[in-house]
Protein backbone atom coordinates (compact mmCIF):
# COMPACT_ATOMS: atom_id res chain seq x y z
CA UNK A 1 0.00 0.00 0.00
CA UNK A 2 2.97 2.90 0.77
CA UNK A 3 4.52 1.75 -2.34
CA UNK A 4 1.13 2.60 -4.70
CA UNK A 5 1.00 5.58 -2.30
CA UNK A 6 4.15 6.48 -3.26
CA UNK A 7 3.99 6.13 -6.89
CA UNK A 8 0.62 7.55 -7.09
CA UNK A 9 1.68 10.88 -5.09
CA UNK A 10 5.25 10.67 -7.65
CA UNK A 11 2.84 10.91 -10.80
CA UNK A 12 0.43 13.08 -9.62
CA UNK A 13 3.21 15.62 -8.64
CA UNK A 14 5.84 14.78 -11.48
CA UNK A 15 3.64 14.69 -14.25
CA UNK A 16 2.80 18.03 -13.82
CA UNK A 17 6.23 19.88 -13.19
CA UNK A 18 7.28 17.85 -16.24
CA UNK A 19 4.71 19.72 -18.30
CA UNK A 20 5.52 22.98 -16.31
CA UNK A 21 9.07 22.54 -17.21
CA UNK A 22 8.55 21.82 -21.08
CA UNK A 23 6.15 24.50 -21.46
CA UNK A 24 8.17 27.13 -19.60
CA UNK A 25 11.50 25.84 -20.35
CA UNK A 26 10.34 26.94 -24.26
CA UNK A 27 10.83 23.06 -24.97
CA UNK A 28 6.97 22.83 -26.03
CA UNK A 29 6.73 22.79 -30.21
CA UNK A 30 5.51 25.84 -31.25
CA UNK A 31 6.23 25.27 -35.28
CA UNK A 32 3.50 25.68 -37.43
CA UNK A 33 4.56 24.01 -40.08
CA UNK A 34 4.64 20.60 -38.18
CA UNK A 35 1.05 18.66 -37.83
CA UNK A 36 -0.32 18.14 -34.62
CA UNK A 37 -0.36 15.35 -33.04
CA UNK A 38 -3.40 13.19 -32.61
CA UNK A 39 -3.97 13.49 -28.94
CA UNK A 40 -3.61 17.50 -29.36
CA UNK A 41 -5.86 17.22 -32.48
CA UNK A 42 -9.04 15.38 -30.66
CA UNK A 43 -8.43 17.62 -27.83
CA UNK A 44 -7.98 20.67 -29.91
CA UNK A 45 -11.46 19.51 -32.27
CA UNK A 46 -13.91 17.94 -28.89
CA UNK A 47 -13.17 21.50 -27.29
CA UNK A 48 -14.46 23.17 -30.26
CA UNK A 49 -17.23 20.69 -30.65
CA UNK A 50 -18.19 21.73 -27.19
CA UNK A 51 -17.50 24.93 -26.73
CA UNK A 52 -19.34 26.26 -29.91
CA UNK A 53 -22.66 25.30 -29.12
CA UNK A 54 -22.57 26.59 -25.91
CA UNK A 55 -21.44 30.16 -26.57
CA UNK A 56 -22.73 30.69 -29.93
CA UNK A 57 -26.98 32.20 -29.13
CA UNK A 58 -29.38 30.24 -31.73
CA UNK A 59 -29.95 32.98 -33.61
CA UNK A 60 -32.13 32.86 -36.61
CA UNK A 61 -30.61 33.33 -40.05
CA UNK A 62 -32.47 36.66 -41.84
CA UNK A 63 -31.06 35.79 -45.16
CA UNK A 64 -32.91 33.25 -47.37
CA UNK A 65 -30.90 30.51 -49.16
CA UNK A 66 -31.93 31.87 -53.08
CA UNK A 67 -30.38 31.36 -55.41
CA UNK A 68 -29.59 35.38 -55.46
CA UNK A 69 -28.27 35.06 -52.07
CA UNK A 70 -26.23 31.90 -52.54
CA UNK A 71 -24.12 33.38 -55.57
CA UNK A 72 -23.18 36.65 -53.13
CA UNK A 73 -22.24 34.05 -50.59
CA UNK A 74 -20.08 32.38 -53.28
CA UNK A 75 -18.56 36.00 -54.48
CA UNK A 76 -17.73 37.15 -50.38
CA UNK A 77 -16.01 33.54 -50.06
CA UNK A 78 -14.06 34.21 -53.00
CA UNK A 79 -13.05 37.60 -51.77
CA UNK A 80 -12.63 37.02 -47.95
CA UNK A 81 -12.34 33.40 -47.10
CA UNK A 82 -11.00 31.51 -50.33
CA UNK A 83 -7.03 32.46 -49.27
CA UNK A 84 -7.08 30.29 -46.20
CA UNK A 85 -10.55 27.60 -46.83
CA UNK A 86 -9.33 27.04 -50.23
CA UNK A 87 -11.70 27.16 -53.39
CA UNK A 88 -13.22 24.53 -55.63
CA UNK A 89 -10.39 23.88 -58.08
CA UNK A 90 -7.20 24.29 -55.42
CA UNK A 91 -6.82 24.00 -52.19
CA UNK A 92 -5.55 26.61 -49.93
CA UNK A 93 -1.55 26.06 -49.77
CA UNK A 94 -0.48 27.55 -46.47
CA UNK A 95 -4.04 27.07 -45.37
CA UNK A 96 -3.29 22.95 -45.36
CA UNK A 97 0.66 23.77 -44.52
CA UNK A 98 1.71 26.42 -42.63
CA UNK A 99 -1.83 26.71 -40.28
CA UNK A 100 -1.77 24.88 -36.82
CA UNK A 101 -4.41 23.22 -36.81
CA UNK A 102 -4.67 23.16 -40.61
CA UNK A 103 -7.91 24.97 -41.74
CA UNK A 104 -10.68 23.24 -42.88
CA UNK A 105 -11.21 22.85 -47.25
CA UNK A 106 -14.98 23.94 -47.55
CA UNK A 107 -15.09 22.75 -50.86
CA UNK A 108 -13.90 19.17 -50.30
CA UNK A 109 -14.83 19.02 -46.47
CA UNK A 110 -17.80 21.22 -46.00
CA UNK A 111 -19.04 22.09 -42.77
CA UNK A 112 -22.07 20.59 -40.58
CA UNK A 113 -22.42 23.10 -38.61
CA UNK A 114 -25.75 24.33 -38.49
CA UNK A 115 -25.93 28.14 -39.58
CA UNK A 116 -26.18 29.93 -36.43
CA UNK A 117 -22.75 28.19 -35.26
CA UNK A 118 -20.84 29.25 -38.45
CA UNK A 119 -22.15 32.62 -38.23
CA UNK A 120 -21.09 33.06 -34.19
CA UNK A 121 -17.53 31.45 -36.04
CA UNK A 122 -17.17 33.96 -38.86
CA UNK A 123 -18.04 36.93 -36.40
CA UNK A 124 -16.04 35.89 -33.02
CA UNK A 125 -12.68 34.14 -34.82
CA UNK A 126 -11.68 30.89 -32.76
CA UNK A 127 -9.03 31.42 -30.49
CA UNK A 128 -5.69 29.61 -30.82
CA UNK A 129 -6.69 28.74 -34.84
CA UNK A 130 -5.86 31.50 -37.20
CA UNK A 131 -9.89 32.28 -37.58
CA UNK A 132 -10.07 35.95 -36.97
CA UNK A 133 -13.09 37.38 -35.83
CA UNK A 134 -14.80 39.04 -38.59
CA UNK A 135 -16.51 41.16 -35.88
CA UNK A 136 -16.32 44.98 -37.32
CA UNK A 137 -14.79 43.75 -40.77
CA UNK A 138 -17.64 42.48 -42.68
CA UNK A 139 -21.06 43.95 -41.58
CA UNK A 140 -23.31 41.47 -40.44
CA UNK A 141 -25.60 40.87 -43.06
CA UNK A 142 -22.85 39.79 -45.13
CA UNK A 143 -21.28 37.26 -42.51
CA UNK A 144 -25.35 35.76 -42.82
CA UNK A 145 -24.58 36.07 -46.31
CA UNK A 146 -21.27 33.74 -46.44
CA UNK A 147 -23.00 31.62 -43.62
CA UNK A 148 -26.15 30.75 -45.44
CA UNK A 149 -23.85 29.63 -48.81
CA UNK A 150 -21.69 27.13 -46.68
CA UNK A 151 -24.77 25.77 -44.79
CA UNK A 152 -26.54 24.77 -47.94
CA UNK A 153 -22.74 24.17 -49.62
CA UNK A 154 -23.85 20.09 -49.55
CA UNK A 155 -27.05 20.93 -51.71
CA UNK A 156 -26.73 24.21 -53.83
CA UNK A 157 -29.40 24.37 -56.61
CA UNK A 158 -27.98 23.39 -60.15
CA UNK A 159 -27.67 27.26 -61.08
CA UNK A 160 -25.67 28.39 -58.45
CA UNK A 161 -23.54 24.69 -58.59
CA UNK A 162 -22.35 25.56 -61.91
CA UNK A 163 -21.09 29.00 -60.63
CA UNK A 164 -19.01 27.28 -57.68
CA UNK A 165 -17.71 24.39 -59.42
CA UNK A 166 -14.62 24.83 -61.99
CA UNK A 167 -15.19 24.59 -65.06
CA UNK A 168 -14.77 21.30 -67.25
CA UNK A 169 -11.78 21.28 -69.40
Amino acid sequence: MRKFFSGFLLGTLLLPLIGLYITFSGRWPVSAIDDPPTWERMIAQQSLAKSVPLQAPKLRNPITPSSENLRLGIKIYRQNCSGCHGDTDKTSHWGTSAFYPRVPQFATEPSSKPDWQLFWIVKNGIRYSGMGAWNGELPEDKIWTVVTFLANLRALPPDVEKEWLPPRK
